[in-house]
């Protein structure tokens, strides 16, 4: 904890590799997809490379929408805030339909999903812990069927062996959720939430 703590400043994930600390999603994926080649996630056309870096920037934009719908932002957030919130995540999920449609594949990566795929999939998994984190009004927080390239893409992936053995259910993400809002504390909200 205490190298954790010192050298990489709050930025996670974090592994720790032949002595050296390297913080941050995307360095981390990047890295382990260059020392641990096979599957490769990474396509080997630099330009889709690059092409895939822009959708998962433009996918990520989404947490400015999602983070208040779920966190403890330091204030209460009012329903009626919560379902705007909601309804401009909706929104902006229509380029990532369009994506789909664009490049009519069921994963980013075609028939197999690709690094962009598994980087953009964690916002996913809180998009469908929210109807069980918000309880009685959590019906109101699913993503609409109109997005039926999105929906097929989370339904795929929840398919994956990757996903299968790491991701969380909605109602695991929905627990930690909730268990890190109360105590500020992942470590523990894991631990309480295993099983789920």
């Amino acid at each position: 904890k205490q190298w954790y703590q010192r050298r990489v400043r709050g930025k996670v994930p974090v592994i720790l590799h032949k002595g050296k600390i390297i913080p941050e999603s995307l360095i981390t994926c990047d890295y382990l997809d260059e020392v641990y080649p096979e599957p490769k996630l990474h396509p080997s056309d630099p330009l889709q490379k690059a092409l895939d870096r822009v959708v998962v920037e433009k996918q990520g934009q989404m947490m400015r929408h999602l983070y208040p719908i779920f966190a403890n932002v330091g204030r209460v957030v009012p329903v009626e805030e919560k379902l705007e919130l909601f309804g401009n995540l909706t929104e902006h999920l229509k380029s990532f339909e369009e994506e789909f449609a664009t490049r009519a594949t069921l994963f980013l990566g075609g028939d197999q999903p690709c690094m962009a795929d598994y980087m953009i999939w964690p916002i996913f998994e809180r998009i469908e812990g929210l109807p069980i984190l918000l309880g009685e009004m959590g019906h109101k927080f699913v993503l609409p069927s109109h997005l039926k390239n999105v929906n097929s893409w989370i339904k795929a992936m929840r398919t994956t062996e990757p996903v299968k053995a790491y991701g969380f259910s909605p109602a695991r993400m929905a627990k930690i959720t909730e268990i890190h809002n109360k105590t500020n504390g992942y470590d523990d909200a894991l631990k309480e939430s295993v099983g789920l």
